[in-house]
């Protein structure tokens, strides 16, 4: 799994994370947001279904700067996280 595109919707306060889905036996994904780069400070977890490889974030306060990292999850356990780039991400 590599997390490739970030992105922030103009149009909406919103981020929207995609990744590449390079496992085949994921049960999901999990997208975490913090407000440090330990994520240690405003975490947030959030997940997906398997073979979904967007996620698209609550309302967030502009000017802000946000961490975003994913990683896959099945019953056997987890992979490692990756950063999504930008890392970070400040919001417009």
């Amino acid at each position: 799994m590599q997390a490739t595109a970030f992105q922030f919707n103009n149009n909406s306060d919103r981020v929207t994370v995609t990744w590449t889905d390079n496992s085949n036996n994921e049960t999901g994904f999990r997208i975490q947001r913090a407000t440090d780069t330990a994520f240690t400070v405003g975490l947030t977890t959030s997940t997906v279904n398997a073979n979904v490889t967007t996620f698209t974030s609550g309302n967030l306060p502009r000017g802000a700067t946000y961490y975003f990292r994913v990683q896959a999850y099945n019953a056997s356990g987890v992979s490692a996280w990756v950063n999504a780039t930008p890392f970070p991400i400040i919001t417009p």
